[in-house]
């Protein structure tokens, strides 16, 4: 037991990256101009693949962004792992319904590869939010100023 805890007090915690404010405001007014339109949205989260938040839509929510944060980072790794192990090359959306509505974590690629999660209420359409979750995709990973993005750890 000395020994888990003594190894465990020497392992590091991933840090929250630095990311830059043309990122964070490029985030900010994509999902503006595409999510806060559509109605049964109740949040639009961009974090980055290792979990951590980039910024955040709340159109009808007080979700905890910081821990669906991580929690989109390690459901995008196991959806990738399951469409390895079924001959695909990879996974772009994992999507999954409860009785109160549904969640769609979307990938982003691009110069600043990205996981966007989309908590739709059970009234909201699902067709639209797919949609809406492709357009962000699309809009966020083409922009120009990403050309020079980076991120400083």
């Amino acid at each position: 037991i000395v020994a888990v805890i003594a190894k465990s007090d020497v392992m590091k915690t991933s840090s929250p990256p630095n990311i830059s404010t043309d990122i964070v405001q490029s985030a900010k007014d994509i999902l503006n101009r595409v999510v806060a339109p559509v109605d049964g949205i109740q949040l639009a989260l961009l974090c980055t693949p290792d979990g951590f938040e980039i910024t955040a839509l709340r159109l009808n929510s007080e979700l905890p962004t910081e821990r669906l944060s991580a929690m989109a980072g390690s459901l995008m790794a196991m959806a990738k792992a399951v469409a390895t192990e079924i001959g695909h090359k990879a996974c772009k959306r994992l999507t999954f319904e409860t009785e109160l509505g549904t969640v769609v974590f979307q990938a982003v690629t691009g110069s600043f590869p990205a996981i966007l999660c989309l908590v739709v209420d059970k009234n909201g359409l699902l067709g639209r939010a797919l949609w809406a979750a492709g357009e962000v995709s699309i809009g966020f990973s083409n922009r120009e100023l990403q050309q020079n993005a980076s991120v400083v750890r």
